[in-house]
Order: structure tokens, then C-alpha cells, then sequence
């Protein structure tokens, strides 16, 4: 499934933000629960994925998509309190660059099973 270097860069990328929210002072056990998750998932395909090496539009519609919407949609202005608005900051970036990288990874599989022998459909 993953490798050893996946896997471990997976536990690490998804320790950061919650002990970044830890160290601040908030914690939230569902909430950290799922900051880890989808930071975790970001390290597993991140590490698996062709996205550092892809051609620069697509990192500038990374950056402006979810981490412009990011910082869009949770800000400081928002009626609740700082430590929430940061660790839903940490989440929606996590969701949103995890479903990037998942994407990334269903159009890494679909173009290598389509390159490969092609079986007789019958329709």
C-alpha cells in the first residue's frame, strides 16, 4: 500500500499542526482528532505525488484556491474565538489540500490504467 517514508512522513506532517494547536493553548480532542487526520493524509500522498514537480499554473491554483480560500473563509473577524478560528484554519487547509493531493492521485491512476492494455468492453 504506502511505503515506510509515506507513512512516517504521514505521522509527521499530521503531528505539527495539532501540536502547533496544543502549544497555543486549544485543545479540542474531536477537533485535533480531525486536523490530524487530514494533515496526515496530506503527508501520506504528499510524499507519493507528482505535485512539487507539476508545471506552475497548477501551484498557483493551489495557492489561490486553498490557501486563498482558506484565508477567505476563516478569518479573524469571525464571532468565536481565536484559538478556534486557527484550529479551523488548520482544518480547512488540511481538507483542502488533502482532497487536492487525493484528486492528484485519482488522475495518476486513471491516466496509468489507461496507458496499460485495454481490455474488450462490452456495451
Amino acid at each position: 500500500m504506502f511505503d515506510r517514508t509515506s507513512l512516517l512522513s504521514g505521522a509527521a506532517v499530521g503531528a505539527v499542526p495539532v501540536a502547533v494547536l496544543y502549544v497555543d493553548g486549544f485543545w479540542d480532542p474531536w477537533l485535533a482528532f480531525f486536523v490530524w487526520i487530514s494533515w496526515t493524509v496530506v503527508g501520506l500522498l504528499f510524499f507519493r505525488s507528482d505535485l512539487r514537480a507539476s508545471r506552475s499554473r497548477w501551484q498557483l491554483l493551489y495557492i489561490l484556491l486553498i490557501v486563498g480560500g482558506a484565508q477567505f473563509g476563516v478569518h479573524t473577524n469571525l464571532p468565536i474565538p481565536s484559538s478556534l478560528t486557527i484550529a479551523l484554519g488548520f482544518l480547512v487547509l488540511g481538507v483542502g489540500t488533502a482532497s487536492l493531493l487525493v484528486g492528484v492521485q485519482i488522475g495518476r491512476e486513471n491516466a496509468s490504467s489507461a496507458s496499460g492494455p485495454t481490455a474488450a468492453t462490452t456495451d
